[in-house]
Formats: C-alpha cells, structure tokens, sequence
C-alpha cells in the first residue's frame, strides 16, 4: 500500500523523538500514524490531536479526554491491551505514542468474511472478555467497545485499543456537554437515556459485538443514528436462531444475556461475562463450534445500520450510525492495523444529546415472525435456562415460540412477545421484560 504524502505532518520530527512514516487512519478527534521512536529504535503508533479541536473553551475538553487515554491506558498492564508509551506537546501539537500492533482489526475482517463460525466468535469473545475484565478490574470503563477497536495480531490474537472515553468507574456521571460519546451501533440503553454508565455497559457493547460476528449484521437498525439509539431504549436484541435456525439455544441465552437492556440483567463485568462465554463453549460440540450463519443477502446491504459487509467504498454501513466520527473510510491503510482504532472520536454532528433523548418507556420487543418449514421444533422453556446457566444473570422473561413451536421463528427478541413503535409505545401479549 503506497505511503500517504499529501499529510503535513508525514516525514516531520514530533518533540524531537518521533520520525511521522506515514499515515495510518484519520477520525473526528485524531489522527493515526506511523512513527519511528529515534531514541529506542522501535515503531511505534503516533496519534496527534487535530489542532482545531484544541482552541477555546470546548478545546480544554478535547485535550483533557486526550489526557485521559493516556493516563487509563498506562495504568493497565495486560497482553491483549495496546500499550500506551507516551504523551506529550510539541508546540501545539498535542501527541500519545502507543504500540503499533502489525496485523488488521475486526472491521477489516468482518467486511471481508461477513461472518464467522461459532467457534472462531466465542474464541474472540473470551480474548475481548479476557482483555477488558483487566479494565474492569482497575476500576475503568471502556465505553467504546466496536470491532475498530478490536485489533487483530498477525496471528490472530486480540488488542483491545483507545481508552480515549475510559472514565474511572467511581468518577462516571452524566456528560457534562449533554452529548453523548460513543458510538451508536454499540451504546447501551442507560448510556443513551441518562449517559450513566458501569461495567456493564461495556459488557452490552460485547454483546452486540458477538451478534454481528455471529450474523453479520446488527441487532438494531435504523436509517438514522437516533432511530438506532430509539431501538436500543425500546427493544430487546433479537435471539440470533431468528436469523439462524439452526443457532444452539445456549448461543441465544449466551447474546441475550450479555446484550439484556436491563443492566441488572446482564453479568456484572467482563470477568462474570467471561465465564458465561467460557460454559456456553463447554456445552456445544464441536460440529456446532464449526458451524455459521449464511450472510445476509446482497439487497439487505443499505442503511447506516445494516450488514457490516459488502458496503460501498469499504464503508461498513454501521458507521454511519456512529456518533463521533468516521472509522472504516478513515484508513488509508486498511490492510494493516496498529493502534489502528479510529484514531479518536470527536462529535461530529450525529451525536445523541441527552436533553433531548427518547425516554424510556416499558420493555418490549418484536412480534414473532413464522418460522422455516425446515428448522427442527424446539420451544424456549425457562425451566432449560435456568439449567444452562444457574449462576449468571438472565432476563426473566422467557422467550415466545412461533404458532409452529420452531427455533427459527420462536424467537423476534428475548423479551416476551409484543411489538413496539416510537407513536404507538408497546403492546402485546405479555408484561415487559
């Protein structure tokens, strides 16, 4: 991939130390390079705030939130989280260098495979739980967990990048902007309607994370990012064998108990998270681990909220639901990743304002659709979930069946059936779950 030239700050000495190679990927809050460290003789990942962000009053935001990535990220040690080396100015040049990390990140995968086995996403997700548990376990909050800031090694293991919204759990409270930071594909319901957040929150974002690995595409959609964000307010996530047949029951209670809208209801954190992911492994066979879904059909490809591949442009079209900034098109190296997140996230005009967010009216979630003629009979019996999963948190509605008893269509979401609309509110035939 030709070196990027038309940068200013490409072939520059930042503070002295930094030699700017090329360009990696540009976003609403920074921009991504790759710089050679002159005084250790090592690459290294040069991320370099956009100067425009940094003038006035709102500037002193923008370069307090810098500050703060680098001050979470070098609290943490673990191998499956990108090291944070540096952070400094040069002038006015505000700068953090990180560990450039060779290899892609999952975007760049899930655009070309669409999909991925059963196994290959749980494989992820213990890496991703593993990562992010060593956060949690230092008090932090990601709070921007999407398959850009997952990086893949070259041997296909996992990076979790950009604590650049990490907050101290103990310090989290209500944006003070009104804004909410995020992006929206991936926010959880109370980040959306009190911009509040735990934990918890973080392990909801995994949770649509394996939706999409497993499918594709995402559980909510919309064709604007306040649609996206009324959706997850208001509706359960879909159990993925709606889309699947053939998906194994413990692979739905798994999803719809990391991505339950009832924070009570998901696992704690990402060590509890974990867990579950690593019981519902032990209870599949190894011809379900080798199983996956058919990606979604071509004429299904429209929409910022959509199936994440075949996108014009190599635009995913999930993007366009994102509240900070472009991520995928951002890169000019797609081919490779570093501390290849989206280089930051800045608002850029799709951000969800908390002073004007939908509220939060009862639990509901879509009306069962009919189910394959193919697909074997199985109902969802709460008697079975409480069996699969004795210890960890599950929503406590059970899910609906089809008039026809079949997995494939038993399930529109993990809630009870009834359907809901921004006019109408909810109905249906049970109590909210």
């Amino acid at each position: 991939m030709a070196t990027t030239t038309s940068d200013p700050f490409v072939g520059t000495l930042v503070d002295g130390r930094y030699e700017v190679v090329s360009r990696i990927a540009r976003g609403g809050m920074a921009t991504v390079y790759l710089a050679v460290d002159r005084r250790l003789d090592r690459n290294v990942a040069l991320k370099i705030m956009h100067a425009h962000l940094v003038d006035g009053v709102e500037g002193a935001e923008f370069v307090s939130r810098f500050r703060r990535e680098a001050r979470a990220a070098a609290r943490l040690t673990h191998p499956g989280l990108v090291g944070v080396y540096d952070q400094g100015f040069d002038g006015e040049t505000s700068y953090l260098t990180m560990e450039y990390v060779p290899g892609t990140n999952l975007r760049a995968r899930l655009r070309d495979e669409r999909t991925l086995s059963l196994g290959e996403t749980l494989r992820l997700l213990e890496e991703i739980l593993d990562s992010l548990a060593a956060a949690h376990r230092a008090g932090l909050v990601h709070r921007d967990i999407k398959p850009e800031n997952v990086l893949l090694t070259e041997d296909e293991h996992v990076k979790l990048a950009d604590f650049g919204l990490a907050r101290a759990v103990t310090e989290v409270a209500a944006t003070a902007t009104g804004t909410v930071l995020g992006t929206v594909a991936y926010l959880s319901p109370e980040v959306i309607t009190t911009g509040r957040c735990d934990a918890r929150t973080d392990v909801y974002s995994v949770g649509v994370l394996a939706y999409e690995m497993l499918l594709g595409k995402h559980p909510h959609t919309g064709s604007t990012p306040i649609q996206v964000a009324f959706e997850h307010v208001n509706s359960d996530i879909p159990a993925p064998s709606r889309s699947a047949w053939w998906m194994p029951i413990e692979v739905d209670e798994l999803v719809c108990s990391l991505a339950a809208r009832d924070p009570d209801d998901r696992p704690r954190d990402a060590a509890a998270a974990l867990a579950l992911v690593r019981q519902t492994r032990r209870m599949l066979s190894d011809a379900d681990l080798e199983r996956r879904a058919d990606p979604p059909a071509a004429a299904a490809d429209e929409g910022p909220s959509g199936p994440v591949g075949a996108a014009p442009s190599g635009r995913a079209p999930a993007d366009a639901g994102t509240t900070t900034g472009p991520d995928v098109d951002s890169a000019d190296e797609p081919g490779e990743a570093t501390s290849k997140e989206d280089a930051g996230d800045a608002p850029d005009g799709d951000d969800v304002d908390e002073g004007s967010s939908t509220p939060s009216p009862p639990r509901c979630s879509a009306t069962s659709a009919p189910a394959p003629a193919s697909s074997p009979a199985t109902s969802w019996a709460p008697a079975r979930r409480a069996a699969s999963f004795p210890s960890s948190p599950i929503p406590s509605s059970p899910r609906t069946t089809s008039p026809a008893g079949a997995r494939g269509g038993g399930a529109a979401g993990c809630g009870p059936s009834s359907s809901c609309s921004p006019s109408s509110g909810c109905s249906g035939s049970g109590p909210g779950g």
